[in-house]
Parts: C-alpha cells; structure tokens; sequence
C-alpha cells in the first residue's frame, strides 16, 4: 500500500481526538483518525462526565449516560460521611468504552477516515515545517508523516490526542512540562445493578492522600472505586485503595480490573504546539487539579487545536500555535484557578469540609461550579478580600508539598 495524503491525522481517538476530527471533518477537511487499540476499548478513567463537559459537546451523550448523579456523599480521612443533594444533574456516569465508541462514530460520520488496531512507528515533520514561519499554504503539503503498523500517511498538520506518554509527544518533543499525579482504580461488580444508596451519588473522601482523594462513582453494573494522589505518593496508593474499601464495606480482594494512570498537570506557558504539530488533552496535560477530570478540558483543547489546524488549512497561519494561545487565554487561567484551590484543600481539608457541611450557599457554588454556570475565577471574585487569603494559604502549601517533593528524591 502506498502512502496515503490526508489534511490532518489525529492520532488517539479519546474524548479529544475524537472530537478534533469530528470538528475537522464538518468543516470539509479530509482527517485521519488512528488509535493504537481495537475499539470499542476501555481505558482506565473514573468515567464521570460533568455537565460542564457535555454543554460543550455539540453531539447527545445521551446513549452512553448509565447514571445521572444528583448528589455527593463526602467523608474526611474516612471518617463519617454527609450527603448533599442538588435538583439538577451534576455529572453523567458513563464507561470509556462506551464513550469513546460514541465519539468515533460521531467523528466518522462527520466524514473522518477511523483506523484502529494501528500503533503509530514514527512521526516525521519536514525540517521546513519545524516551527513559525515555516511555511504557509500549500508548502505544507506533506509536512507531517505518520507511520504505523498498518501503514503510511502523510498530512498538512498532526494532533497528538494520544495520553499522557504519547507517540507524537515523544516523537516531536512536544511534551509539556507537567505536575505529575496518578490514580489507581477498580471495579466493585453488582451484576443485578448497584445499591440503591448509589444510584445518583458519588463518595468523595478527603484529606488523607497527597494531593489527592478517594471516589467511589455508580455505573450501571458496577462501582468504580480509586484513590489518586501526586505521584511522589504513588507507593501508598494500593494500602489506600484497600482502606477506602474497608470504610465503604467493599471486599478489596474482589476488585475486578485494577488499574493505575497518570494524570498530568501542564505547568503554564510549557510548550503544546511546534510548526504543524499540536498535543491536546491529557497528551497536553490539561488535567482540572482539583477534581481531577479530563474530559471538560479534553473536548476544548481538541475543538481549539481543530480550529487552528483549520486556519493552517486555509493558510491563513503557518502553524498551530494559534492553537497554544488559545489555551494560554482561555484554558489556563482557569486551570491555574483551580491549582490554587486544590493546593488550600490539601492544606486545610478539615475547614473545607465543615463548610461544604454546613453552608448551603457553599455547596451551591459548588455545584455551579460542576454545571459549568460559574468558573473558577468567577468563584474567586465571588469571595472577594478572601481571594488574598487563597493566594497566601496556596502559596504557602505549595512550597510544603515541593519541599516534600525534593525530599521524596
């Protein structure tokens, strides 16, 4: 078979690969979508879909929801729990799997060419496309070629929507710096459908897991359960894993599927675009710090680095780092927001929870939080003077937690 000619290969056809393709191909460009894996195929993921990320799809997620969850059961350190109700969806539970699939058939009827079951080889960007002003227009034919176990394409642009330790990352060196977590997770079956108690609540337990926190999230036929914390903590994982279970009354012995993964955190203003080339996503590191959550920022980053592929397409750029400063502008503030929360939590986790307790409004900011009606930095202008006292506890526990770093070395 001989080399194939696309406009753009999108190599991971997760939540923002999938999504920069369908973006592309509605728009008339000829895309590549490839995954090394054979679909439908799971990935390790709490699989929660908040209704901040679905707003921002334009496609119904609707066939792959398996809970609507209206609620949050919160503990400290494993200790007593409270619940909180909200009227309205928080978050869809859905599988990867299932998700993904969706996605796929989405972008492919959008009109992307899907290849799956094809590990990506090696990535070649021609040495007059490597970077600004390398080249506009049709100059940029043939700028990028992928190479696979299935075969050869060559493209006028890449997106690499292919996880935290990517191919095209590590291909082309486009590998931001990132603040590193992990997470280890299982599956908790319940064939004839989970407790009732459940069914439209999370459990989110805090304050005994650096940097981190203990979930258990309905599905259908089962629960997810895991535990993530930064990664210098990684070793204490698996015990934690097995007392959040304790404390829920699960058997850890019987968690089905046990599995572990990075979760990355891109240091502001660290490289994710050179000349035709962009990373999106977890590939990106555009993690939310404090929840965790991937797929809100994955479904943006891959219509963002769509739209300035498109803008390439049309040689109205030489490259993707149109793509870049749209993160830089729109993305990152609020990621950086949300570091600094993340960072308070883990500092003061008790005074969090108190609030969360006993404040109703708290717990509506919260939750709009979660729904998308408010960002993060609408939240911090909202508490006012006590955005100064963020900034200064924040600081503070960041300078703890890369003092513990460095001795962790």
């Amino acid at each position: 078979m001989g080399v194939m000619a696309y406009d753009v290969i999108v190599v991971g056809a997760g939540p923002a690969g999938s999504t920069a393709a369908r973006t592309l191909a509605r728009e008339g460009a000829s895309v590549l979508l490839l995954d090394r894996a054979r679909f439908p195929r799971d990935k390790p993921c709490g699989g929660g879909v908040t209704v901040r990320a679905a707003s921002c799809q334009d496609i119904d997620l609707a066939p792959v929801v398996e809970r609507t969850i209206t609620g949050a059961r919160f503990s400290l350190r494993l200790g007593s729990a409270f619940d909180r109700r909200y009227d309205e969806p928080l978050t869809y539970m859905t599988q990867r799997s299932r998700l993904d699939a969706h996605l796929v058939e989405a972008a492919v009827g959008a009109g992307a060419a899907f290849r799956d079951g094809e590990s990506v080889r090696s990535v070649e960007v021609a040495a007059n496309s490597d970077g600004p002003g390398g080249g506009s227009g049709s100059s940029l034919a043939g700028a990028v070629t992928v190479r696979t176990d299935g075969g050869s394409y060559t493209a006028r642009a890449l997106i690499g929507a292919d996880g935290a330790n990517g191919a095209v990352g590590r291909a082309t060196g486009i590998r931001p710096l990132s603040e590193e977590a992990v997470a280890l997770e299982g599956k908790v079956p319940y064939p004839n459908g989970v407790p009732a108690d459940w069914r439209d609540f999370i459990g989110l337990d805090f304050g005994w897991l650096a940097g981190g926190y203990g979930w258990v999230f309905p599905k259908g036929d089962h629960l997810n359960v895991g535990v993530g914390a930064w990664k210098y903590a990684a070793f204490t994982l698996r015990p934690k894993l097995a007392e959040l279970c304790c404390r829920y009354g699960f058997d850890a012995g019987a968690l089905e599927n046990l599995r572990g993964h990075h979760l990355p955190g891109r240091v502001p203003g660290s490289n994710i675009a050179r000349g035709p080339v962009a990373v999106v996503g977890d590939a990106a590191g555009l993690i939310d710090p404090l929840t965790g959550e991937g797929i809100h920022m994955a479904f943006m980053s891959g219509r963002m680095a769509a739209r300035a592929a498109l803008r390439l397409l049309a040689g109205e750029t030489d490259d993707l780092s149109l793509y870049q400063r749209a993160v830089d502008l729109r993305l990152q503030p609020e990621l950086t927001a949300a570091r600094k929360l993340q960072e308070l939590l883990q500092f003061a986790p008790p005074p969090y929870m108190a609030v969360m307790r006993r404040s109703g409004k708290f717990w509506r900011l919260f939750c709009h939080l979660i729904r998308g009606e408010l960002t993060y930095l609408d939240f911090l202008r909202i508490i006012g003077p006590l955005r100064l006292a963020v900034d200064l506890f924040a600081a503070v526990a960041r300078r703890r937690r890369l003092s513990r770093l460095t001795a962790a070395r």
